[in-house]
């Protein structure tokens, strides 16, 4: 568990300070923004999805480091992918939120799950990503 707090405090602040997609102008075919009143988070995911898979993602928006940290490592995962990628891994990581099973190090979410025992910071990590499904869904963005 120790290890899991350091690779989540280390992650988090890496992605925070430096995230990935962040203002990047891209020529978008989707966007969406979506708040989080708890936080004040606010994000905008902007994506380009190309037969089928997303081609290019960036982020812009105002967010707590975690928000940040999360949206960066979206950006990083996600081109090349299938858009139903996107899909399983935002059902993923929320399951993973709210598992007691210890997590997968491997997996490249695992630094976002230091927040489980924090329930109201699991909606700042979830954001970006259900933002982005939201985007491709063309739900009420």
């Amino acid at each position: 568990m120790n290890d899991l707090k350091s690779l989540y405090r280390d992650t988090v602040r890496r992605h925070a300070n430096d995230p990935a997609g962040y203002r990047r102008e891209i020529d978008a075919t989707h966007h969406c923004e979506k708040l989080n009143p708890q936080c004040g988070d606010r994000v905008e995911i902007y994506l380009r999805v190309e037969q089928g898979r997303v081609a290019d993602i960036a982020f812009d928006g105002e967010a707590c480091a975690l928000c940040m940290a999360s949206a960066s490592l979206m950006c990083g995962m996600l081109p090349g992918n299938p858009v139903d990628h996107l899909e399983t891994l935002c059902s993923e990581l929320g399951q993973a939120l709210n598992s007691v099973d210890e997590p997968d190090p491997s997996n490249p979410l695992a630094p976002l799950y230091g927040v489980r025992p924090y329930p109201s910071r699991k909606q700042c990590v979830l954001l970006p990503w259900q933002t982005a499904l939201d985007a491709v869904c063309q739900l009420a963005c």
